[in-house]
């Protein structure tokens, strides 16, 4: 086979770029400190350290959502522990003032001590952190407490969701027998044009669990119908306007609401910190203050109470309020404690995590990483090889005709 002189250097050139194509990538790996900087570097490595990474978004993410619920726990306990003093004040003042040395100028006097611990009291209940309520259960944006307190259930007005397209009127009625504050949610999951029947889900929960499902109603073209009793009392009113019908995902929501003080529910807020490891971290303003949840009195039925009997100087009725500011206070305790508990629980998982974190970032360093001292050697010795190449041609490069007449 003759090898002629343009064989010759398309094999040379062809060499050349391997070499430097070689001493490139050498020299970027020297440079970035990683031995794989595009999928085609090794298409098996960078498939598992992108899962890696994957597992390490999400480590890093339920750290943040631990160190976020260590932040709410912390001054959770602190409204807390400042509410038990306020509690322990009122105790005092209970206790001097049921006995027979007080008088009616005296009780006078120190109803107003109460009243001002009522208002501290209203000031901590309903205190925020992050523009957040920290006691109104899932509902983050509504005071948890009032001063005035509801003498019978209520319920309020119908919520639309914001993908709602309905532009008819939906109205709460029935009476609410419950015992705790809920959030009722009734979600739409069919509607049948023809026979003008709508489908629908019921929860009690604010919408993370469905009590009843599969309810119909019909709703009249122009007309109105009531559902029935949803659940503990609770109606809706639908009424169609002529215009946009209901639809399958329409979701409506009202609150229902016990007698007392608390506007909140007794739902707690919740966030993962581990796979399939929900936590809730919130302690709601029913749990704490009232008699819906676990609690045994309603602290500030107790506290107005007691404003009223020194007021009136009434000694019998201040005497009798003793024990349940005792057990106001209790009560107040086992909120603190079950911070402290929860506070535990999230220092662990924090541990948990971080080992997590630095397991993974090992793996991934040592599948991305480059072994610098193993490609720096591999460095030199291309650029030998190079120079060599860059030899070789630069001597066939000068070769004519002449090098080979005799």
């Amino acid at each position: 086979m003759r090898i002629s002189e343009n064989i010759k250097y398309s094999t040379i050139v062809d060499n050349l770029f391997k070499a430097q194509d070689g001493y490139n990538k050498l020299m970027e790996k020297v440079s970035s400190l990683k031995e794989i900087n595009r999928p085609s570097d090794d298409p098996i490595g960078m498939t598992k350290v992108l899962n890696l990474r994957e597992s390490l978004a999400s480590v890093e993410q339920y750290s943040s959502n631990i160190e976020s619920c260590e932040s709410w726990l912390t001054i959770t306990e602190s409204k807390l522990s400042s509410v038990g003093d306020l509690l322990v004040s009122a105790r005092e003042v209970a206790i001097g003032q049921a006995t027979a040395t007080a008088s009616a100028q005296t009780r006078s006097t120190e109803a107003e001590t109460i009243q001002q611990l009522i208002d501290e009291m209203l000031t901590l209940a309903n205190s925020k952190y992050q523009g957040r309520y920290l006691f109104s259960g899932t509902k983050l944006d509504a005071a948890p407490f009032s001063s005035e307190g509801r003498t019978s259930a209520e319920t309020g007005d119908v919520g639309f969701s914001g993908g709602n397209a309905f532009d008819g009127t939906v109205a709460s009625g029935g009476t609410y027998t419950g015992s705790e504050n809920k959030t009722y949610v009734v979600k739409i999951t069919g509607w049948d044009e023809g026979t003008r029947t709508a489908t629908c889900n019921v929860s009690d929960d604010g919408g993370q669990n469905w009590s009843s499902t599969g309810q119909t109603f019909v709703l009249p073209d122009g007309g109105s119908v009531s559902t029935g009793d949803l659940g503990e009392g609770i109606e809706l009113t639908f009424e169609d306007s002529g215009g946009v019908e209901l639809a399958a995902g329409d979701i409506f929501s009202l609150d229902a609401l016990v007698a007392g003080y608390y506007n909140g529910n007794g739902e707690e807020l919740s966030v993962s910190i581990g796979e399939d490891s929900p936590f809730a971290f919130s302690i709601s303003g029913q749990e704490a203050f009232t008699d819906a949840g676990s609690g045994d009195v309603d602290i500030f039925g107790v506290l107005n109470t007691l404003r009223e009997a020194l007021e009136n100087n009434d000694q019998d009725g201040i005497a009798a309020l003793i024990d349940d500011l005792d057990a106001a206070s209790d009560q107040i305790s086992g909120s603190i404690s079950k911070c402290g508990t929860r506070a535990n629980r999230l220092e662990m998982a924090s541990g948990n995590m971080s080992d997590m974190q630095l397991d993974l970032t090992e793996l991934i360093s040592g599948t991305e990483d480059a072994d610098i001292a193993e490609v720096i050697t591999k460095l030199s010795t291309k650029e030998i090889a190079l120079q060599a190449c860059y030899s070789v041609a630069s001597k066939i490069g000068s070769l004519t005709i002449l090098n080979f007449l005799g």
